[in-house]
């Protein structure tokens, strides 16, 4: 749900030359440079490099002149952050991970690399993983929304639920305009039975934002829980017109449908 951006970079035909003849038949054939061994002509060669190749929408070939840095200065978290970025718009979410995790390692602002290292392991399928970087995440910095979100969204996943109603309960104190936050809360809420506060969370998240489906889906389940199921069913089908792929809006609302007979 959330991406991480490319880093555009810029840089001199020669270079091109040299890609077509050299590296297109193998486009992750990093050259054969000593730790700390470039100059600074050359290090400003491969950064043009690697601009011209992401302008021209050639992020895997664009990897070639980076991993040369980063073999070079393997402590760089400049290198290890573009890496990790292009890894992350190629899907290859393992190898993002892992560069994150250096990042967070070498970085002087390890929290940039937040919450990315996190979505890095979620995509990739790796949900003990992505737990503890979202965890780390909060370690970091337990003042930032975003880190305090993500980690109550893991806590909500895991079923804990009180520990996940403290972090969004002090996440919306932080950032009451955070519609993901609100909405967590509210999910929260509705679990532990505070029916009434979760109905009066998600119409003023749905007042701001009509279109959410997260809120509509929350709020089809609250309506569902105080005996309203055509009020639910309002609220999903209309989630379901803006969403028709979410599958658990899908079930809520067949289910809805169901209690409403």
């Amino acid at each position: 749900m959330y991406d991480i951006p490319f880093i555009r970079f810029a840089f001199p035909l020669l270079i091109l030359y040299l890609f077509w003849w050299g590296f297109v038949e193998n486009p992750y054939q990093e050259e054969e440079i000593a730790p700390g061994a470039l100059s600074s002509a050359q290090i400003q060669r491969l950064l043009q490099e690697s601009t011209t190749l992401m302008a021209a929408q050639k992020p895997e070939q664009a990897l070639v002149p980076l991993l040369t840095l980063y073999k070079a200065y393997p402590e760089s978290p400049i290198y290890i952050k573009q890496i990790a970025e292009i890894y992350q718009g190629l899907n290859r979410y393992q190898e993002s991970a892992a560069m994150w995790e250096n990042f967070l390692t070498y970085s002087p602002r390890p929290t940039e690399g937040c919450p990315a290292i996190g979505l890095a392991y979620e995509n990739a399928s790796k949900p003990k993983d992505a737990f503890k970087a979202f965890e780390r995440c909060w370690q970091l910095d337990k003042q930032d929304p975003d880190s305090i979100f993500f980690y109550g969204h893991e806590l909500e996943k895991d079923q804990q639920l009180q520990a996940a109603y403290g972090q969004y309960k002090h996440g919306v104190q932080l950032s009451p305009e955070y519609p993901d936050m609100q909405v967590g809360l509210a999910r929260i809420e509705l679990r532990l039975g505070h029916l009434s506060e979760a109905h009066a969370r998600l119409l003023k998240v749905l007042e701001r934002r009509p279109e959410n489906v997260d809120a509509l889906l929350a709020a089809g389940l609250v309506s569902a829980a105080t005996g309203d199921p055509r009020a639910a069913i309002v609220y999903l089908e209309k989630a379901q017109r803006l969403s028709p792929g979410y599958t658990e809006v899908g079930q809520v609302l067949a289910r809805a449908r169901q209690g409403a007979r």
